[in-house]
């Protein structure tokens, strides 16, 4: 792993620690009512894929069991372009998705 992809990972496991941090106890009903939360999720789940679309192939290749297309594609799920948020997704991805992903990151770094 080169130091780069090395780095990116490390940003990917952080923005998805601060996720856990933001959302930690709390209800989908409670998500829906916080926009600052709202924003910081999503501000941090922009973080994770730009890091994730950067991660060189040469890595990818080494490590074809770590998702990290699937990584990209939950954030672009999460966050249309067409910016309409869909928020049910946005918490779906937070309880279901992302840490599925940080576990398989956290075994590399």
């Amino acid at each position: 792993m080169n130091k780069d992809d090395s780095i990116l990972l490390q940003h990917i496991v952080e923005a998805m620690d601060q996720i856990d941090r933001y959302t930690r106890g709390m209800s989908e009903s409670e998500f829906f009512s916080r926009t600052m939360v709202q924003d910081a999720v999503m501000r941090q789940i922009q973080v994770i894929g730009e890091a994730a679309g950067c991660i060189s192939g040469e890595f990818q290749s080494e490590h074809p069991k770590l998702p990290l297309s699937n990584i990209i594609d939950v954030c672009k799920k999460s966050l249309p372009q067409n910016i309409t948020i869909n928020l049910a997704t946005v918490w779906n991805v937070v309880q279901d998705d992302l840490p599925l992903h940080k576990q398989a990151i956290k075994k590399l770094l």
